[in-house]
């Protein structure tokens, strides 16, 4: 044999027998084919479900899928919490628990796996596994069961952790049972022993079982505890579950961008309410001028323009105050920053097409309202050019138009009349050209009415909240309200409707207080809500 090819014999050993070796530390799926969605199932476990007086020291899990082993180690608990040290190994599908500390006598342990766990391809396991043995000559086999829903949609949450605590409780140290929602919010503890409980919601997010009070929300359910008899059946009810936005936008700059119009950004998205103003002030705390709230800008929700009525030069330095301008969750803008100073640079800003705010549909006695991006007296373009095609007849300009700040006001002529094609054409400056709009308008059989009846004894003097959602989203209906009431000329549809009791003069749900206890509001969501044509549909509110 040639010595060059003899020497490197050894090479390509040494190479083959690495890439050997690396293939079989890391287990991976076959590549190619369709993509694999099945969960991961486990097949077996030593020792079997239900094992008693069990002295062994390890346990194993055998899977169907090569696991991912970090999911594993976060998916695993041992319940009660007995501060049990143990260490996991593998081999190949299957995964071994060994404990480093002796397991206490007569006594049943719950081995969770939760719904972290996750294949190679991440593809979880839909609801949590247990396996529950005795060091002793029984099991325990009392249960409790939970379920926990979306408080803004009335959808199950998967993945919500519900802790489960016997008494006596002490909330300073970990709860001794964690529970984990499936994909329908449903959350169960078993191999329980009789006794007395309390139980309640916690965002775990350091995943330590004990609620961090300055950092962790928490809620109960409608009882603070419940007693479990031996091998019984108790049900905590139902959780909404709210995640509360309790903080503020904060507006973090104001820009000048010419004499009269600036530029706002904030550390989060903002909305611009109905009553939404700005007010702005020389240094020394006297009225400047006010401030038109104009747009947000869709690309950059957290960017708010608007227009000073009078010009603000340089030379001086102003701030502001607001009013109206929240995030999504209805928290007031905080505007406390330091002053910026003026501009003398001319505006220039167009006439720019910004939204159609009637997108949803108006009744046939309502305007059609445009918003633009600026103030629109002096752009008399916007009502010069404004098109209006009723059918076949085209009215330019149409006469029942008018402007308000950066509003294009279109109203009907007495009525938008049935059988007509209504088209809108406005000017939009930058462009140069007309926006076409199709109004959407609501005759009265497109119309219906939905009747809400609370039934409760507390009908007669409590005061509640009533929302009805439409698909996009939007709060079409919003009624404070004692017993029954009507939403009355709403579009034919189906709608998401929130009930709540209110308390303490707020017109926000109350989700209560773990400690010291307080039960929740009362809470009503339904979904898919029919609202028919010239029909009045009835929903009656049963708290449970």
């Amino acid at each position: 044999m040639h010595p060059i090819i003899t020497r490197w014999i050894p090479v390509f050993a040494v190479i083959f027998l690495l890439i050997l070796v690396s293939q079989c530390a890391t287990p991976t799926q076959p590549t190619g084919g369709p993509a694999d969605r099945t969960p991961p199932e486990i097949e077996e476990t030593e020792p079997a479900p239900g094992t008693t007086m069990f002295d062994g020291d390890r346990i194993r899990f055998h899977f169907s899928k090569y696991i991912n082993r970090n999911s594993f180690r976060d998916a695993f608990r041992m319940e009660p919490d007995l501060n049990i040290r143990y260490e996991i190994s593998w081999r190949r599908r299957t995964a071994t628990v060994r404990f480093q500390d002796p397991l206490p006598d007569t006594t049943t342990i719950i081995f969770t796996l939760g719904t972290g766990l996750a294949d190679t391809r991440n593809n979880r396991i839909p609801s949590p596994f247990q396996l529950a043995v005795s060091t002793g000559p029984d099991i325990d086999d009392g249960s409790i069961t939970a379920r926990v829903r979306d408080a803004k949609t009335g959808k199950g949450r998967e993945g919500e952790r519900v802790v489960l605590y016997r008494y006596p409780v002490d909330l300073s140290v970990g709860a001794n049972y964690v529970g984990e929602s499936d994909t329908s919010g449903h959350v169960q503890f078993q191999y329980l022993r009789e006794g007395k409980y309390k139980a309640f919601w916690l965002d775990d997010r350091n995943r330590n079982r004990r609620w961090d009070r300055e950092r962790e929300a928490a809620q109960p359910f409608p009882s603070d505890t419940l007693v479990l008899e031996r091998g019984g059946e108790a049900d905590l009810g139902k959780l909404f579950v709210i995640r509360a936005d309790t903080t503020a936008p904060l507006l973090q700059a104001v820009g000048m961008l010419s004499d009269v119009r600036l530029r706002l950004r904030f550390s989060e998205d903002v909305t611009i309410g109905d009553d939404a103003a700005i007010s702005v002030f020389h240094e020394d705390h006297t009225h400047a001028t006010d401030a038109v709230p104009l747009f947000v800008d869709s690309e950059n929700p957290n960017i708010l323009y608007a227009q000073a009525r009078d010009p603000l030069p340089d030379g001086a330095v102003y701030h502001i105050e607001m009013t109206g301008i929240t995030d999504a969750a209805g928290n007031s803008a905080d505007f406390d920053i330091e002053p910026f100073p003026g501009s003398d640079e001319p505006d220039t800003t167009w006439a720019r097409y910004i939204s159609n705010e009637s997108r949803f549909g108006v009744p046939p006695d309502e305007p059609i309202v445009i918003r633009y991006a600026k103030l629109l007296d002096d752009s008399p373009m916007v009502l010069d050019s404004l098109v209006l095609v009723e059918s076949e007849r085209v009215h330019r300009p149409w006469p029942h138009a008018q402007i308000r700040d950066q509003f294009l006001i279109i109203n009907p002529d007495g009525e938008w009349r049935r059988g007509e094609n209504y088209e809108i054409r406005v000017w939009d400056e930058n462009r140069m050209e007309r926006e076409t709009i199709r109004p959407r308008i609501l005759f009265e059989d497109e119309l219906g009415a939905l009747d809400i009846r609370v039934e409760s004894p507390r009908t007669d003097t409590t005061r509640h909240r009533a929302r009805l959602i439409d698909q996009q989203g939007e709060t079409i209906r919003d009624r404070v309200f004692q017993g029954e009431t009507e939403f009355a000329r709403v579009p034919a549809g189906r709608y998401l409707l929130i009930v709540h009791e209110m308390r303490d003069g707020t017109r926000e749900w109350d989700p209560g207080r773990v400690d010291p206890f307080r039960p929740p509001g009362h809470y009503f969501i339904q979904r898919n809500v029919p609202v028919e044509r010239g029909l009045t549909g009835q929903v009656f509110v049963e708290w449970e």
